[in-house]
């Protein structure tokens, strides 16, 4: 099988009130399971997954369970942090040394067949190349901002069944979406 390629953000793990400010279908009690299961429901083990910020909401004495959450997820885990990404942690996870977390960064430029993407936690109003056609790819906003020209909210809030975003549903919207100038660069111009 083909390796796929995802995308999700603010999973949010151990957050009680974040069930209440996004409308999840589902309770706090439920929500570590829930996400573990709609992640693998999608992921396969040997595709890559991007997390774009805000993965747990977690006090010190959580972070061991959050290296176990980590530990169950499917995919070659690529991190960014986010604004409830506490340093701590992602130090901890990147000394824990598991196999399948790739990388933790703040921000990244990546390709996916042939497209680069910008990946950031926060929307940007422009970023690297848009004006050549990139793409940026968010999180935070939690469904409630749906990007400026070609970027995309891929929280799990934003996706219409609270799932981890394919690539071909990230295509189907890009291809509805238009470059928007907010720079000095023409459209396709220097």
């Amino acid at each position: 099988m083909e390796k796929q390629v995802w995308f999700s953000s603010d999973l949010h793990f151990f957050h009680k009130n974040i069930i209440k400010y996004t409308g999840r279908p589902w309770t706090f009690e439920e929500q570590t399971e829930e996400l573990i299961t709609r992640w693998n429901s999608r992921v396969g083990e040997y595709d890559d997954a991007y997390h774009l910020g805000d993965f747990a909401f977690a006090s010190r004495k959580q972070y061991n369970q959050v290296i176990e959450i980590i530990k169950q997820l499917n995919g070659n885990l690529h991190f960014i942090r986010g604004n409830h990404c506490d340093e701590e942690l992602w130090e901890m996870i990147e000394r824990a040394n598991l196999p399948h977390v790739v990388w933790v960064k703040d921000y990244a430029k990546i390709r996916v067949q042939g497209q680069k993407v910008i990946l950031a936690h926060y929307p940007f109003a422009t970023w690297d190349s848009a004006h050549h056609g990139s793409w940026h790819l968010f999180g935070h906003c939690h469904g409630s901002f749906k990007g400026i020209g070609k970027s995309m909210d891929v929280g799990i809030d934003a996706h219409p069944d609270f799932q981890v975003f394919s690539w071909n549903e990230i295509c189907a919207e890009m291809a509805k979406k238009e470059y928007h100038q907010l720079d000095h660069h023409e459209g396709g111009g220097r």
